[in-house]
């Protein structure tokens, strides 16, 4: 082989050495969520190739995604706003889709009760009273709120209280099960007390039953995990009002009241999340480099071809 021959076939090589690109990973999205959440039950439904990891509250979603444990959260949109605004770790909000309406659960067939709190709903909304309450936590946000009122709900309040209601007003106070650790919906002080617009819902709600009633009356935010919430035990508190969506799976096991608030669900990054264009981009992959590895004392191939080419040249002027 002659020398210019020699030196094409090496300069080639070297230049295909070089321009071999740096491997990649192909990785899956990893979603947090809180568990039994619509969130939850939308990425199982709808994201099937994402690696969903379950928290016990919405909180230590987030601070997984801190950690970088976790690619992004899903939420109610509000949630993760409020948790955007009150981080300094750079989150911020990626997207929203599925818009859905909260509802306030009462035992099935706890009809007085529903009513009552139907009622009161109306009277809260029709009143402007409504708007007031959503601005103390939700800022100049624009109040968007679903009418699903139908027929079969009520308009006035039960003339001669049965059930859960008449033992609710015969102790002069209506006790709400929640889980407070979800604000800015409902969450505790640093007295224990119950902040947030569901907190704030529940006080104009008994005071609407009080005026009808002619009676004290007040509201009671009971703490209860959300689990307890899903089981509708309603052992120790009369109805749910704790940000909780009306589904057809849970109007099985309770009956829900007119909306109270309507919201969409919410997808938050932290600053070192994958760039997405939307939810349907958490059902596929996205690449990460690999890790550089530290140089070592072994010589490079591009080097070991130089060498070669060298002892070529070499070799090539000895024959002649």
């Amino acid at each position: 082989m002659k020398l210019a021959q020699i030196m094409t076939v090496l300069f080639v090589a070297c230049v295909v050495v070089s321009s071999v690109p740096a491997s990649a990973a192909t990785m899956n999205y990893k979603l947090g969520v809180q568990s039994g959440t619509t969130s939850d039950t939308y990425a199982a439904d709808e994201l099937a190739n994402a690696e969903v990891s379950g928290f016990d509250s919405i909180d230590l979603a987030v601070e997984a995604l801190k950690q970088g444990d976790v690619d992004f959260v899903l939420g109610d949109l509000p949630v993760l706003k409020f948790y955007q605004a009150d981080s300094e770790d750079g989150l911020s909000i990626a997207g929203s889709f599925s818009e859905e309406d909260f509802g306030i659960g009462v035992a099935t067939g706890d009809a007085d009760l529903l009513a009552a709190i139907d009622v009161a709903l109306g009277e809260i909304i029709d009143s402007g009273e409504y708007d007031t309450i959503f601005a103390a936590s939700f800022g100049d946000e624009i109040v968007v709120l679903t009418d699903d009122t139908d027929s079969d709900t009520a308009t006035a309040y039960p003339a001669e209280p049965t059930g859960t209601l008449a033992d609710a007003l015969a102790a002069e106070k209506l006790v709400f099960g929640s889980d407070t650790t979800y604000p800015p919906f409902e969450s505790l002080d640093d007295d224990g007390n119950c902040v947030g617009f569901s907190c704030d819902l529940a006080d104009a709600i008994a005071a609407k039953i009080a005026a009808n009633y002619d009676q004290d009356f007040v509201a009671e935010m009971k703490t209860k995990t959300w689990d307890e919430l899903l089981a509708f035990t309603y052992d120790d508190y009369d109805a749910t009002l704790s940000s909780m969506t009306k589904t057809a799976e849970r109007a099985e096991n309770t009956d829900f009241s007119r909306a109270y608030y309507s919201s969409k669900q919410g997808i938050l990054a932290s600053a070192d999340s994958p760039t997405i264009s939307g939810v349907s981009d958490l059902n596929g992959t996205y690449e990460v480099a690999d890790p550089v590895v530290e140089e070592d004392d072994s010589p490079s191939l591009t080097i070991l071809v130089s060498s070669l080419a060298i002892g070529l040249i070499a070799v090539s002027r000895r024959k002649h």
